[in-house]
């Protein structure tokens, strides 16, 4: 077994994924649906995936609880050669994997698709740019040359006002908002449904990699063709490790663009923004079904994080464009303002923390506490810190910090670990 990957990274790749060539006779994976229902079993247990390696056979019996066939999950965790074989030609070749219960894993794609979430993502480059949040561009493999200088456009803004771009890595739309992303200098996620592996040996791709400004990953082996219903599962992910999304070009009800986009609007993981586009039926359709034009003055004055950001005030304010290559999170209030950490307000704990803030049109209390424990579980997701560290990060006062860590503790979010003093997430959190 490699020793490269945590002992529940190890488990879930045993029971989730493909190792090629190497695992042929092997029984078939489990599926994302499959691996919810195992979870919710381990959960429900106050059990980890790691457990299972070490279970009995008569401890695997009680998986039939979780509606799955104890024999091909007992042959399932018996792929250790196979997981070697592939994993060390993963490794050789720049690659890691991160399962859902990775601290590493991008926090969104969990809150957002809970146990429809990947069991497994495997990538290149730096995990935690995939928590960078930013702008999602989509769109047609034949969009017409209009729409695709304007996604350069809207992709070069992204970069002057440090939204990053999340894609697919598709032709078309997709390649033209992370070439010109990349180009400009932009944070650029690539969340790709098939080619992985020959992805990584682009050299564009291998220079922002070594850049530390790209990012690529895949919810799918790595060596995986393309497959249809990847796509679609893909462009979920897509949607969901953003903050907002644009869908530039859309056939009319057929094709990736449209489907996703639909399943987006249906499920409000995030705003969707669709441009005007006369030669698109689709667009029109979208906005129909409440998609939001972007009426963004694309050559103006005007900022378009701004204009993003007022478009996504109904969703979830307090996640915004969360990049740590920008500005402060900006909460819409009742009479905007904007919320920079290390305030007054902020550092002080009095009852000036609290404000009104609108979601939708009903008027609700915001929570300094809550926006602390936000940023502290994204920033306790990568790494243990000690209490100074986290202040410093946050911008707040060390006792202030220490007042919230205590009450965080309190309600099981984090724990404190000795020697040295380093607070973590909690087991729990991390599996959630």
């Amino acid at each position: 077994m490699p020793e490269t990957f945590a002992p529940d990274t190890q488990a879930v790749l045993l029971l989730c994924g493909h190792f090629g060539k190497a695992s042929l006779s092997a029984e078939r994976p489990l599926s994302v649906a499959e691996y919810g229902r195992l979870a919710r079993w381990l959960q429900e247990g106050k059990l980890r995936p790691a457990d299972m390696l070490s279970m009995t056979v008569d401890d695997l019996k009680e998986v039939v609880e979780a509606k799955l066939d104890v024999e091909r999950v007992k042959a399932l965790l018996r792929r250790g050669t196979a997981l070697a074989l592939a994993s060390e030609k993963w490794l050789r070749s720049g690659l890691w994997v991160l399962s859902r219960s990775d601290a590493a894993y991008p926090r969104r794609l969990k809150k957002r698709l809970g146990m429809d979430a990947p069991p497994l993502l495997y990538g290149a480059g730096e995990p935690e740019l995939l928590s960078s949040g930013g702008l999602a561009v989509v769109g047609s493999r034949n969009a017409t040359e209009a729409a695709l200088e304007f996604v350069r456009a809207v992709a070069g803004r992204c970069s002057g006002e440090g939204v990053p771009v999340v894609s697919g890595g598709a032709r078309g739309v997709d390649s033209a908002a992370m070439q010109a992303a990349g180009e400009a200098g932009s944070i650029v996620i690539g969340i790709l449904a098939d080619g992985l592996m020959s992805a990584l040996r682009n050299r564009e791709n291998r220079l922002g990699l070594e850049a530390k400004r790209l990012v690529l990953a895949s919810p799918f082996y790595p060596e995986a063709g393309f497959n249809a219903g990847n796509a679609m599962a893909r462009n979920r992910c897509i949607y969901a490790s953003a903050d907002a999304a644009f869908v530039v070009q859309a056939d009319l009800e057929k094709g990736g663009t449209w489907a996703g986009a639909v399943e987006a609007l249906r499920e409000r993981w995030v705003p969707v923004f669709v441009r005007r586009d006369p030669e698109a039926a689709g667009n029109d359709a979208l906005i129909g079904k409440g998609g939001r034009p972007f009426d963004f003055d694309i050559n103006g004055a005007d900022s378009l994080r701004s204009f993003l950001e007022v478009g996504t005030e109904r969703i979830e304010p307090a996640e915004l464009f969360a990049s740590q290559q920008v500005p402060p999170v900006v909460v819409v209030q009742e009479s905007p303002a904007p919320y920079h950490a290390g305030t007054k307000e902020v550092s002080t704990g009095v009852e000036s923390d609290k404000g009104a803030s609108r979601f939708g049109d009903v008027p609700v209390e915001f929570d300094m506490y809550s926006e602390f424990l936000r940023r502290l579980l994204v920033l306790l997701s990568r790494e243990a810190l000690p209490p100074k560290v986290i202040a410093v990060r946050l911008g707040l006062g060390l006792a202030q910090a220490k007042t919230w860590l205590g009450r965080a503790e309190g309600d099981g979010r984090i724990q404190l670990r000795n020697n040295p003093k380093k607070y973590s997430l909690t087991e729990p959190e991390l599996f959630k």
